[in-house]
């Protein structure tokens, strides 16, 4: 049961070069997915070797996701010397959709080239100059038009490139002042523009959306994180089709809930993906955890059934994609 639901996990390395104890837990675990964070790519060098032998060991593509976040700004874990430092997507949607484009089939190309599949972008979210520091810079703007174009444009040549990108934070972080890092934030509902944005980037073919660590007091008590109905509204309301992921599970606005808990809720909620950011070693309780309540509950097994279906369509209809390239 732990190797069955270690494929849904994403955690990540304590450092640019597998452990002992890490390499054990990996080989042991059988998982697949893994984050990546700037203290991974000190050197072109060492990110190969180690992507070489994470590929040894069954992770990453084409089973599996090597993921990054490199959005351009605050927040790109890769940079120089391996990639350029990139601009912020709110100074970069001042230079247009031809800029917007440019940029991102860089970033893509850079990415691929470093073996990894994945990429945490676009941020969707609308976000003015009153927005937090933390969310507007990361952002297209609040003209819900110009970030639904721009973010088309982002998804579409990182398509191109090969690399799958990513559209967050359902649905939609807009209004919103406390940090998720550190305190779960609510609002009443989200706008028809917020949804209207994360449509369209389902419309351009975006296969993977993020959630948030949101309540939405008209959908859900529980966080969007631990929605079932979120994720119907996402699925049916919007014409989503691809895998759904968590923001990270040890975010501050979860401090509410024991690590194993969280991962219960992920997958009663119909998340496909349990985005993780704690060492590989800190996994093993929690998902031991789950293991006991999964194997308990007939609910819950069939839960799982669900999401190995999705998932193996969703590689089987990404290996074809890759392929095509």
């Amino acid at each position: 049961m732990i190797r069955r639901l270690s494929a849904f996990l994403v955690p990540t390395l304590s450092g640019a070069e597998i452990t002992p104890e890490e390499r054990e837990i990996l080989r042991d675990f059988g998982l697949r997915h893994l984050i990546f964070f700037s203290r991974h790519f000190e050197e072109a060098e060492a990110i190969c070797t180690l992507r070489e032998e994470l590929g040894r060991l069954g992770l990453g593509p084409p089973k599996g996701f090597f993921m990054v976040d490199q959005e351009g700004g605050r927040v790109q874990r890769i940079g120089p010397p391996l990639l350029p430092d990139y601009p912020a997507p709110y100074e970069l949607a001042r230079k247009g959709p031809e800029e917007v484009s440019r940029i991102s089939q860089e970033i893509a190309r850079g990415l691929k080239a470093l073996g990894l599949n994945v990429n945490l972008a676009p941020v969707v979210d609308l976000a003015g100059e009153e927005a937090p520091d933390w969310l507007r810079e990361r952002t297209f703007g609040e003209d819900p038009e110009r970030v639904g174009e721009l973010a088309e444009v982002f998804i579409r040549e990182h398509l191109k490139a090969g690399v799958l990108p990513c559209a967050k934070h359902f649905p939609g972080l807009g209004g919103v002042f406390p940090d998720p890092h550190r305190e779960l934030p609510q609002k009443e509902s989200p706008s028809e523009a917020e949804l209207r944005v994360f449509k369209r980037a389902t419309e351009a073919g975006v296969p993977l959306v993020m959630t948030t660590h949101l309540v939405v007091e008209a959908w859900d008590p529980r966080p969007v994180t631990f929605s079932e109905r979120a994720l119907r509204i996402l699925r049916e309301d919007l014409g989503f089709g691809g895998l759904v992921l968590t923001d990270d599970l040890a975010m501050g606005a979860l401090s509410a809930w024991e690590l194993a808990e969280r991962l219960l809720e992920a997958l009663l909620s119909g998340h496909d993906l349990w985005l993780i950011a704690v060492e590989v070693r800190e996994i093993i309780e929690p998902l031991e955890a789950l293991s006991r309540e999964v194997e308990a509950s007939r609910v819950l097994r069939e839960r799982l059934v669900v999401l190995e279906g999705r998932q193996k369509s969703f590689l089987k209809t990404f290996s074809s994609f890759e392929a095509s390239l």
